[in-house]
């Protein structure tokens, strides 16, 4: 979404651009109101340019979030198969004996 300040930068830069284009030339322009249409549209160039940079910037940022969606949920289903050994351990733990139940409460921290 553009901005005030985006605005106000392009417009200080296109008439920035204007006046270091009348001072290299060197030419001194009589006093008029032909001297302003050149700033002119120096300035709408400068402000037509940070649109169109500004909309693509958008769009990359959009998709940048799209991406960055689905990888986040390919990781979660990676995550959740590499989840299974835990799966599997509170399944076993019902299937064992009598041993390793024993075995399992005196392995187990004591609170």
């Amino acid at each position: 979404m553009p901005s005030l300040s985006g605005f106000l930068v392009s417009s200080f830069l296109g008439a920035a651009a204007r006046k270091l284009q009348v001072e290299i030339i060197g030419k001194v322009y009589p006093r008029s109101f032909n001297r302003v249409i050149p700033y002119l549209l120096s300035i709408g160039v400068f402000t037509g340019g940070y649109l169109a940079i500004d909309s693509i910037l958008e769009r990359n940022n959009e998709l940048l979030q799209r991406r960055l969606a689905v990888l986040r949920e390919q990781r979660a289903l990676t995550d959740k198969f590499f989840d299974f050994e835990t799966e599997i351990r509170e399944k076993s733990k019902h299937n064992l004996g009598s041993f390793w139940q024993y075995y399992d409460q005196l392995s187990a921290p004591r609170k």
